[in-house]
């Protein structure tokens, strides 16, 4: 259930780390003002944070944007210029600061294909509008608190099509935003609110020639320094709808477009790469750059397009043999897709429906009959709102697949990808959290790697890091065969540089039946949208972010460590080790750090202890007994002084007979 939030403050501390008290001193972006540059030239934007000072390096994810500190004196925000080349792809890149504090937590900026501008206020209302003389433009502007909203007045010709698209969530700002437009009497023509995490953009084509108004504000009259955006507005083009939605390995698709503003086109080719299960294109257009990029997914197998009308048995798109996907799209409401399919082969096929997570608004319903139409199976959630079914089929047997919505929606955004493909094997895909790893001088930071295990894989992954800086080493990582995560720690020598700081990977290795597979973690941060708010003690939902770094940083105000030669012990089943924990303090730090171990393997038990205030030292006891797994398993101990976290070097405890 979604509440209220009656101030920018949750969305705040989840971008400043407020609720991350081991993390204070490391470097934050919470927004950056403007909110980037045009393709071709450069922009002074402002990065702003917590600790951002002695900054030394900027990282800008994609290609084709450079970015300098042309100003380095507080701790708060950042001067930033942004050279952008002219063939840089339009689209959402992530900025992050390097300071010898660490790497900071994801920013992100715009890549635009039109001249910017910022506002300027007062623009408040209809009567303060700010005018917009030269169209298309992308403004940038910030709803700062209260009620405020902004408003731009232009000029428009009769007939001319407009397209006002906002950037926001997009780019992580605190606005959930709206969209009205006025005439010149203050009535509103049109609006736009979207749903499903994504921004508005409004079209709309003007009956008479006039002075018109656009309106920026919170949908629920929120605002704050975060609370920026991105406006483009003007007689650009702007795809509504497209098919395919995906395509396969190696091969150039031709995507049919629909839209605004497209002059001639209707179609473009896009290559889908051999080693991406994803690529994203802002489609260049006879009229110019369109102002939101398309989307296609890659697969192995056979793609095709339904063929309207199919709306009924006698009028079935015929589709191939799996493995196929067929794309789709329901056009109008009560619209029903239905297909004819003869498998060639006896066996279990799975018949799964993609739309809500790929981006579409349709609720999808799945329904597989006979020839004759008699049902089958059908289903309506399987993952989230999306259907999924796993059947029998006879070889050289016809059957019918019916594809509708459960809900009122229909048209462009209506859209899904039906994959039909014997039931998949074995698999695993990784994640890792945080996608910022700071580790201070003589200290140790955690690293958490989630393992989503598909269609019954319960093996062993072993674990590698590759790119850390110099000085900063890895415990042994794996994760065990069945658990749900895995956990090592990065440590960095005593003289390890503060601000020595890698670009990484973290590599997973598993035995599938016969063969040994690798797989790259997708790091992850967590976030909150807009009109939520986190609830205590649950973690963060978690999107994917394109950098994963490791930094050596400034030490902590204290650290544990345990000597290099008790970071790997072998126990025997019913026998105890006891290890030695050492506190290297800083700052005066003087209090007791509580010791608590993190999971354990079946059996095992590490009573917590503490560090006594003013001592040094602390001794713990793995008890490992008789009945406990034969296993290799990292022991995780972590210090609390004050609600400052600190984490031991890992141990990699080893279970024998």
């Amino acid at each position: 259930m979604l509440r209220r939030i009656p101030s920018a403050f949750w969305f705040l501390a989840a971008a400043l780390g407020i609720a991350a008290p081991a993390a204070a001193q490391a470097p934050t972006v919470g927004f950056v003002f403007p909110s980037g540059a045009q393709a071709g030239a450069k922009a002074t934007v402002n990065v702003n944070g917590a600790n951002l000072q002695g900054a030394t390096a900027l990282l800008v994810s994609g290609a084709g944007v450079k970015a300098a500190i042309t100003k380095n004196t507080e701790a708060g925000a950042i001067p930033v210029e942004l050279e952008v080349a002219a063939d840089a792809p339009a689209g959402l890149r992530e900025l992050r600061v390097v300071t010898p504090r660490g790497t900071s937590n994801v920013g992100r900026i715009w890549v635009g294909a039109y001249p910017e501008s910022s506002e300027t206020e007062p623009n408040n209302s209809l009567q303060t509008a700010m005018k917009v003389a030269k169209l298309p433009v992308t403004v940038n502007g910030q709803i700062n608190g209260g009620e405020d909203a902004d408003f731009y007045s232009f000029q428009a010709e009769a007939g001319d099509t407009y397209v006002f698209d906002l950037t926001a969530y997009r780019m992580s700002s605190g606005l959930d935003g709206y969209l009205a437009l006025y005439d010149s009497r203050g009535k509103i023509l049109q609006s736009a609110q979207e749903p499903f995490d994504r921004d508005p953009r409004l079209i709309h084509t003007f009956k008479a020639a006039g002075t018109y108004v656009i309106q920026v504000r919170d949908s629920m009259y929120r605002g704050g320094a975060n609370f920026v955006y991105a406006l483009t507005m003007g007689k650009v083009p702007a795809i509504t709808s497209y098919l395919p939605r995906g395509g396969r390995h190696g091969q150039t698709v031709t995507v049919n477009v629909e839209g605004v503003n497209l002059g001639s086109m209707k179609t473009m080719p896009v290559q889908i790469p051999m080693d991406r299960e994803e690529v994203e294109v802002v489609p260049t257009t006879p009229m110019g750059p369109a102002t939101g990029s398309i989307s296609l997914v890659a697969s192995d197998g056979n793609e095709v397009v339904e063929a309207e009308p199919n709306d009924a048995p006698a009028q079935a798109t015929v589709i191939p043999d799996a493995p196929v996907v067929v794309n789709g799209r329901i056009d109008r409401r009560g619209d029903v897709d239905v297909y004819r399919f003869k498998p060639s082969a006896a066996g279990n096929l799975a018949f799964e429906l993609y739309g809500r997570r790929i981006g579409s608004k349709m609720d999808p319903y799945l329904r597989i009959m006979d020839a004759s139409g008699k049902d089958l199976q059908s289903n309506d959630d399987a993952d989230g709102k999306d259907s999924r079914i796993v059947m029998g089929v006879q070889a050289n047997t016809e059957y019918l697949i019916e594809v509708k919505t459960l809900d009122q929606n229909y048209g462009g955004d209506s859209y899904y990808r039906l994959a039909i493909n014997p039931p998949a094997g074995q698999d695993f895909r990784l994640t890792v959290t945080p996608d910022a790893l700071n580790v201070g001088q003589g200290g140790s930071t955690l690293v958490t790697v989630p393992i989503q295990r598909m269609n019954g894989f319960g093996g062993a992954v072993a674990l590698k890091v590759e790119g850390l800086p110099p000085g900063v080493t890895a415990s042994p990582a794996a994760i065990a065969a069945g658990a749900p995560s895995g956990q090592f720690t990065l440590t960095a020598e005593p003289a390890a540089m503060p601000g020595a700081m890698g670009q990484v990977r973290i590599v997973g290795t598993g035995k599938v039946g016969d063969k040994e597979v690798e797989r790259v973690a997708q790091p992850t941060e967590g976030f909150v949208r807009p009109l939520e708010q986190p609830q205590p003690n649950q973690p963060l939902p978690q999107r994917p972010t394109q950098i994963l770094t490791a930094t050596a940083t400034q030490p902590t105000p204290y650290a544990l460590t345990v000597a290099p030669e008790q970071r790997a012990i072998t126990v025997k089943r019913g026998q105890s080790v006891m290890i030695k924990v050492t506190a290297i303090r800083q700052m005066g730090q003087t209090a007791q750090i509580a010791l608590t171990p993190g999971p354990l393997p079946g059996n095992v038990t590490l009573p917590a202890a503490n560090i006594a205030a003013n001592a040094n030292e602390a001794t713990i006891t793995i008890n490992v007994a008789a009945g406990a797994p034969l296993v290799t398993q990292n022991v995780i101990i972590s210090g609390n002084l004050s609600n400052n976290v600190q984490v031991a070097p890992a141990i990699s405890l080893t279970i024998v007979e």
